[in-house]
């Protein structure tokens, strides 16, 4: 995929969400392509910033609370620099560079808003490339969260933080099946303090239970998965070509 590929499926979905009354003002994405365009990125590289894209005037979805928010507005943000990768290069394409004059930085968030009576709630979810490993818990470079300094009190009474959250139904994010094991492995690496957890995970014996219920269950699930791009041609993988879909319903053909 090249750079002008990038920027004609930008200018695509500028026309069709303004022409679908979803954004009344799709100047982000345009400004995005111009800063797209405009760049001295070397060839084989690219990146674009798009700021405050508002989706209007959605239809609240069933089980929001409050139960009082009757519509709710969207905005999407996005900072992403790639590196174009050959069809055998299973490399990671996110480009981060943080030298000053020359910084490139990969963000994404969806801040979802409305009012309850005359209060605007929030709601926000991240997804965050950050390699660091000096954290607490676990920390897999991509991760998606829920939270963050949109939703903070902003120096208002922290005791009220909780009556300006708006709680929509959570995205049914893809992940692969977990058995007991997995799951307490789950707890254990998400909300157990590192320096406590390491007493167990860090133990042969444990790390073999997870390793063997990892095989079991992930293996066959990411195999699947990847067969979407990967058709296993001279492999002897027996694979059920329909578990792609059912896996990640948002893969495209």
């Amino acid at each position: 995929m090249s750079k002008g590929t990038v920027a004609s499926a930008l200018n695509f979905l500028s026309k069709e969400l303004k022409k679908a009354k979803l954004c009344n003002d799709t100047k982000p994405i345009d400004n995005a392509v111009s800063d797209l365009n405009g760049r001295k990125d070397k060839a084989g590289y690219w990146g674009y910033n798009l700021q405050k894209l508002v989706f209007n005037n959605i239809s609240t979805p069933r089980g929001t609370m409050p139960n009082n928010v009757s519509s709710i507005q969207i905005v999407l943000n996005v900072e992403i620099h790639e590196q174009g990768l050959k069809d055998e290069e299973i490399l990671n394409p996110i480009v981060v560079d943080k030298k000053r004059g020359f910084e490139k930085n990969y963000n994404f968030s969806i801040e979802i808003s409305g009012y309850s009576e005359q209060n605007k709630v929030l709601s926000h979810w991240h997804l965050d490339f950050d390699s660091n490993a000096n954290n607490e818990y676990i920390h897999p470079d991509f991760h998606l969260t829920f939270g963050g300094n949109a939703m903070k009190s902003d120096g208002e009474d922290e005791n009220q933080v909780f009556g300006k959250v708006l709680l929509v139904p959570s995205p049914r994010l893809p992940h692969p099946p977990m058995d007991a094991i997995l799951g307490i492995d789950f707890i254990l690496k998400n909300f157990v303090q590192k320096d406590v957890a390491n007493n167990i995970i860090s133990d042969s014996q444990y790390r073999k239970a997870v390793e063997n219920s990892q095989k079991r269950l992930w293996r066959p699930y990411m195999l699947a998965v990847a067969s979407h791009w990967c058709k296993f041609n001279g492999c002897k993988f027996n694979a059920d070509s329909t578990l792609t879909k059912k896996y990640y319903p948002a893969l495209e053909n």
